[in-house]
């Protein structure tokens, strides 16, 4: 088949990783990928300054009443010639969308030229917008959004709270596939830790909590040095190791300090992304410790690949994911005591966490966390549309 993949991103972050990945996999499995978009994905690779930064316009929109919805639907004007002129050059067996909020440029194009499109959606943008304050019109973004997931062929929501917001949200409930996020085993997978490095950060003789991310408030990393600075067992046993950097460092310094733990808190700072995976090694516990009630956490896949038990919040689309006990361990959202708690048992019960890893590697294959098994469902999807059609 020939995919042609629209979307209307920055190419920054886990969207950037995303869109690629998917690309790769639906190339891996024999088919062509055509991008169309104003920033392609391969842009400015490994650049965590701007994959964590907001586009100027973002900035400057937000200080006025219905800029941003305006500017949005805006880029239609733009992003429909461009697909019109891509499909009629080269005309594609469908359009694979990552939804974008007030874009109808993909299901327009898709209606007429007669072509299925697929449009993946990784947020209720319109409620996700709302809170942020990023926009003021939520009416009309929530009717735009209806709008869109109801005129495409197939919905691909990544959790199955997300499905549920949809559909009350009045998007038709067949439309919709749950296919969570994946993960590449040849990028992620079980490696030995690196004893010198474990060394030079300090963490020898000590179990490892570890995060990766670009900090920011609403991943409360907070409540994991709280957890720490609250168990004497944690003080006595373990360290925290947070890979990467952001505008939440000196705020999480400043509480480390504060709380006496300052020694055991590792910050690594921004690392080239090949440098990850050999911290995450390190990690003997990897910590999840906030997550949105609708989100797929790409992180938490690459934890389980790489054969890391979890700690995550218990919530309905974390469990989509982490088998609680088998996998990892659930604790109460919000609460640092309840985290501490999981934290505990994993440390002093080393023969756990190594049956808790191999769990979490072998979850993988078996509940189907890769992208190439992703892009097959998408090409299993729209070869029944077509069977239909026929």
């Amino acid at each position: 088949m020939l995919i042609l993949y629209h979307h209307r991103t920055r190419a920054t972050d886990a969207q950037r990783i995303h869109i690629l990945e998917m690309m790769r996999a639906f190339e891996a499995l024999g088919h062509e990928v055509e991008e169309a978009a104003l920033v392609p994905a391969e842009t400015e690779l490994d650049n965590p300054e701007r994959d964590a930064g907001e586009a100027a316009w973002q900035r400057f929109v937000r200080r006025l009443p219905l800029a941003s919805e305006a500017v949005q639907i805006a880029y239609n004007f733009g992003g429909l010639p461009m697909l019109v002129r891509r499909i009629r050059r080269r005309r594609p067996d469908f359009l694979y969308e990552r939804h974008a909020l007030f874009n109808f440029a993909g299901v327009l194009a898709g209606k007429f030229f007669g072509i299925p499109v697929v449009l993946e959606v990784n947020s209720p943008l319109a409620l996700e917008q709302a809170r942020d304050r990023a926009i003021h019109w939520h009416g009309l973004a929530r009717w735009a959004e209806r709008r869109v997931a109801n005129a495409a062929t197939h919905v691909i929501a990544v959790s199955s709270p997300l499905r549920d917001i949809l559909v009350g949200m009045g998007v038709r409930r067949e439309k919709i596939t749950v296919i969570p996020n994946g993960v590449d085993p040849q990028r992620f997978h079980p490696l030995p830790a690196d004893p010198e490095l474990k060394e030079r950060l300090g963490l020898k003789g000590r179990a490892v909590a570890g995060f990766v991310g670009w900090f920011r408030d609403w991943h409360r990393i907070d409540l994991l040095i709280e957890a720490l600075a609250s168990s004497r067992l944690l003080r006595e046993k373990a360290a925290v190791l947070l890979v990467g950097g952001g505008p939440e460092t000196p705020r999480l310094k400043e509480q480390a300090a504060r709380l006496g733990v300052e020694s055991l808190v590792r910050f690594t700072g921004p690392l080239p992304h090949r440098e990850v995976a050999r911290h995450v090694a390190l990690f003997d516990i990897a910590v999840q410790p906030a997550a949105n009630e609708y989100c797929c956490p790409m992180k938490v896949i690459e934890y389980l690949a790489a054969g890391k038990p979890v700690a995550a919040p218990d919530q309905p689309n974390l469990r989509d994911l982490i088998e609680d006990g088998s996998e990892g361990l659930l604790f109460t959202p919000g609460s640092a005591a309840s985290l501490a708690g999981a934290l505990e048992r994993l440390v002093e019960d080393e023969e756990l966490r190594h049956r808790m890893g191999q769990a979490a590697a072998a979850a993988i294959e078996r509940r189907g966390f890769l992208w190439k098994r992703n892009a097959q469902r998408v090409i299993e999807l729209v070869a029944k549309t077509a069977n239909r059609a026929r």
